[in-house]
């Protein structure tokens, strides 16, 4: 996430560099219209730099929404008055409302989600690759998986299961939208549809809710529950490459450290 902050924060200043560059050599229509797509390029780069994890989509949205909240703005003249008496109040607020750039703006976004939302592309950003050697769970297939868990627990396969899709469910809603979609996009394909959260932000609870969470959605005990997790971690950290791995332990509390091993080297656990 740093690396993709400071891409944001990069491309932020290259699209106001450009603005500014059209502003000082051309004028007119050229220079109203090109600066006010930058200026929604700008804001998208600033939205993703301030939540990272956003969807290409939604954060067009937040983007989009605050430019034509800006441009609105402009109809109460504030904007006109604080403009004249600050060069940076103009470069945020504008100073006169026109209706045609309520238009730029999304033309200035567009063409970002659309390169944001490439596969290949958004993988580069998060510091991803495709090679399999690095994404070793495209290799694992759900069998493997669950096979793993199986003998980890000392459970049947129906078990296993019913454990693994608990544990990855209950993960999703703990941590960030957008890092349980990168943890869903590693997974063997039939176990993708669990790891997907309900919502953008992280749920904030303990590993006693963890657990119970586990054990209601498994139907097994407490102490059945809490091995299978642990079990679920380390086929976890077996499957991904060490930095996904990384960026889903990362986000819990250090409590978990008794379920997801938390350490460098990994010491794997047997029963």
């Amino acid at each position: 996430m740093i690396r993709f902050r400071m891409l944001m924060l990069v491309a932020a200043g290259l699209f106001l560099a450009v603005a500014l560059t059209v502003r000082a050599l051309a004028d007119g229509r050229l220079e109203q219209y090109s600066g006010t797509a930058l200026y929604a390029s700008m804001t998208y780069a600033g939205v993703l730099l301030l939540w990272p994890r956003l969807r290409p989509v939604t954060a067009a949205v937040v983007a989009v929404a605050w430019c034509w909240a800006m441009e609105t703005f402009q109809l109460t003249g504030v904007p006109a008055a604080l403009s004249a008496r600050s060069l940076l109040a103009r470069l945020v607020l504008g100073v006169q409302f026109d209706p045609v750039d309520l238009l730029w703006y999304p033309a200035g976004v567009v063409p970002l989600v659309a390169l944001h939302a490439l596969p290949p592309f958004a993988g580069a950003l998060r510091g991803k690759t495709g090679h399999p050697a690095e994404r070793r769970a495209l290799t694992m297939d759900d069998n493997q998986f669950i096979g793993l868990v199986a003998k980890r627990t000392g459970t049947s396969s129906e078990q296993a299961t019913a454990i693994t899709r608990a544990t990855l469910t209950t993960l999703a809603e703990r941590i960030d939208g957008g890092e349980a979609r990168d943890l869903a996009g590693q997974l063997p394909t039939g176990l993708r549809p669990y790891a997907f959260g309900s919502g953008e932000t992280a749920e904030r609870f303990g590993l006693d809710v963890f657990v119970e969470r586990v054990s209601g959605r498994a139907d097994v005990d407490v102490t059945q529950a809490k091995d299978g997790a642990t079990a679920v971690f380390d086929v976890l950290r077996q499957a991904l490459s060490p930095e996904a791995y990384g960026q889903v332990v990362t986000q819990l509390p250090a409590e978990y450290g008794e379920v997801a091993d938390q350490t460098a080297p990994f010491v794997e656990r047997t029963r």
